[in-house]
């Protein structure tokens, strides 16, 4: 099983080696076979196809990311806030498109949207681990998703940020990650303005309607 093991993760390094070189469409089941110096057999025995083995490229990329958040959070101090603050600190770690990400996702997308299945899952629990959490949705969410969407920005090299500007907006993040932490909680965030009372009408307006 060790040797199995080792042998896909050989595999998803040659693949993953061959989308940030040669480019997503140089991502073959022979060019990685060849790269990685196994067999196609061997290829095959490990992931059947094309798709499973950039859906397996994707999935490492997210445990991967949960190891280095996990790390993140535990080298934190702790505080109510710690692991979504963990999650800005690991998503936007550094500046620019993380190229594993880039190559992995770009290489995935450009084969069939599908097989992006498990960020999709990984999202979902994600927002899952929010809605459990002692802070409050809402904020926590809108955290969770600038930063997303910083992420992905870089990712597409569309983001318009200059380093001082990038680092202004990863700080102030973090302050509303702190902020959403101190602002009492799930309960009080969501606790509604009581209804508003209703005056019973006064002597004088009654007998004025008895009238």
């Amino acid at each position: 099983m060790k040797r199995r093991s080792n042998s896909r993760d050989l595999i998803l390094d040659a693949t993953e080696a061959l989308a940030l070189d040669a480019g997503a469409s140089r991502v073959t089941l022979d060019a990685v076979a060849e790269r990685a110096g196994v067999s196609k057999g061997g290829l095959l025995y490990n992931f059947p196809s094309k798709g499973a083995l950039l859906e397996g490229l994707i999935a490492r990329l997210c445990e991967r990311f949960d190891q280095a958040k996990e790390a993140a959070r535990a080298s934190s101090g702790g505080g109510r806030a710690a692991g979504l603050k963990a999650y800005v600190a690991t998503a936007l770690a550094t500046e620019g498109s993380n190229n594993t990400a880039a190559g992995a996702l770009l290489a995935a997308i450009a084969n069939d949207p599908k097989l992006l299945r498990p960020v999709r899952e990984h999202h979902r629990r994600y927002v899952e681990e929010l809605a459990a959490s002692e802070l409050p949705f809402a904020q926590a969410a809108v955290v969770w998703l600038a930063t997303e969407g910083l992420w992905l920005y870089e990712l597409l090299k569309l983001s318009p940020l200059v380093s001082s500007q990038r680092r202004q907006v990863v700080k102030e993040l973090l302050r509303l990650a702190d902020g959403a932490a101190g602002s009492g909680g799930r309960s009080a965030a969501n606790r509604g303005s009581p209804p508003a009372r209703t005056r019973p009408p006064s002597r004088r307006h009654a007998d004025r309607g008895a009238r």
